[in-house]
């Protein structure tokens, strides 16, 4: 009698490539049955209208609702049920085979950090490099704009090369500076063109810079609009009347026969109490100096003595006589 004999099948350890045996899934359910019993359900409420002007009616109206919405809900959560069971299977599949991709993925990511991390450091040379060369060809232009507004990121790829990228760079200086020029033909002298230079340097865009030179003079003509509103008109005042100018008295100097200082000095008047006689004035004082001529072309005798005591308070003296330059002089050469 021979013994029966069960055959193991050995799977092989590794695999180069996914191999899948599956059988596409029939679903079969009692559509045509479902439906008719549904229609009969419905054909009592299909085209129902309701006079919602009454409270029963309204409720009634809910209740039909709500009774046509469960029949749908259940069929719904009956697909739902079945769905979810006839997709697990896939979900598993699916599950795995990202599972064991992600393997060869996370080595692959490692690999690509790398990478990413050489590229920046080239990347990070070649923005050196196109800097150092902005600041030599631009000159007194690097400090005001710095080589960053010039920057465009296509310059340190690779595939477009630095022989390229300087020459892009270059006309893009030469561009501003052309601007510039432009710009100061224009408007420099303008109260607004700082503004104008500012905007183009900040931008490198004379269309903008442009915009803001009319912007700002636009600005400056409605403030100054602005003021002269706010401005009181002026009020006219009348013009005041001219006053009468005396004539000046003409001086008649008085005749003095003998200088000033030689007259008698007039008498105080009688008082009614004695007064205490005034102190000396100090004796003056020799000083050094120049000789000086006082002209003075009207006065009354008490304005001259009063003259006379100041200039004894100073210490100064000297003979002070009436009359002009001419007459003086003859009185002492040998005139009266």
């Amino acid at each position: 009698m021979s013994e029966a004999v069960e055959a193991e099948i050995i799977e092989p350890e590794e695999a180069s490539e996914l191999t899948v045996a599956y059988s596409p899934a029939v679903i079969e359910a009692n559509f045509d049955a479902l439906e008719a019993h549904v229609r009969r359900l419905v054909a009592d409420y299909e085209g129902a209208t309701y006079d919602m002007g009454k409270d029963e009616n309204v409720k009634a109206a809910k209740r039909d609702r709500a009774y046509l919405n469960g029949i749908a809900k259940e069929i719904d959560e009956r697909r739902k049920a079945v769905s979810r069971e006839y997709t697990k299977p896939l979900a598993a599949f699916e599950d795995r085979c990202k599972a064991v991709a992600g393997i060869a993925k996370q080595a692959a990511d490692g690999i690509k950090a790398q990478l990413d991390e050489a590229e920046e450091e080239r990347q990070l040379r070649a923005y050196a490099k196109l800097r150092e060369h902005y600041e030599e060809f631009a000159g007194l232009l690097a400090p005001v704009v710095p080589y960053e507004r010039f920057h465009e990121k296509q310059w340190t790829n690779k595939t477009f090369g630095e022989v390229k990228a300087f020459k892009a760079l270059e006309a893009k200086v030469e561009r501003l500076a052309q601007d510039w020029e432009t710009l100061k033909a224009q408007f420099q002298g303008e109260p607004f063109y700082d503004e104008a230079e500012r905007e183009l340097f900040a931008t490198l865009d004379l269309g903008a810079a442009i915009t803001a030179a009319h912007k700002a003079e636009e600005e400056r003509r409605r403030i100054a609009e602005l003021k002269a509103a706010m401005e009181p008109e002026p009020v006219e005042e009348p013009e005041p009347e001219p006053e009468a100018v005396p004539e000046p008295a003409e001086c008649q100097p008085a005749e003095f026969p003998q200088p000033l200082e030689q007259m008698p000095e007039p008498q105080p008047a009688p008082m009614s109490a004695p007064v205490p006689p005034a102190p000396p004035a100090p004796a003056p004082v020799a000083m050094a100096g120049d000789p000086w001529t006082v002209v003075v072309p009207c006065a009354t005798r008490e304005q001259m003595q009063g003259v006379a005591a100041a200039l004894k308070a100073q210490g100064v003296v000297g003979t002070i006589m009436h009359g002009t330059v001419g007459q003086v002089y003859e009185r002492m050469n040998g005139g009266y």
